[in-house]
């Protein structure tokens, strides 16, 4: 069995992640809101997703994961994995 995308993430400092369906925006809302941390921090570049095996994954990564798990939905192209790609 390949390794599955389980949630959303941004890496800042740490990996700061929401279960799903939580979005990238959910997340940095979050961050924003309730961690006071500046949510413009998260760039596209620390934005990705946590895979079943604890690891945090760039959205290329994910969506080659994601495709070979079968886990993507509708008709998504790639290279990049969003989580509306997902839930």
């Amino acid at each position: 069995m390949s390794e599955r995308i389980v949630a959303a993430a941004i890496q800042y400092g740490g990996t700061i992640s929401l279960s799903p369906p939580a979005r990238h925006h959910t997340i940095i809302q979050t961050m924003d809101t309730e961690m006071g941390i500046d949510g413009s921090m998260a760039t596209p570049e620390r934005q990705g997703f946590i895979t079943d095996a604890g690891r945090f994954v760039n959205r290329v990564e994910a969506f080659y994961l994601a495709y070979c798990s079968g886990q993507i939905i509708g008709d998504a192209k790639g290279p990049r994995l969003y989580s509306e790609d997902l839930w």
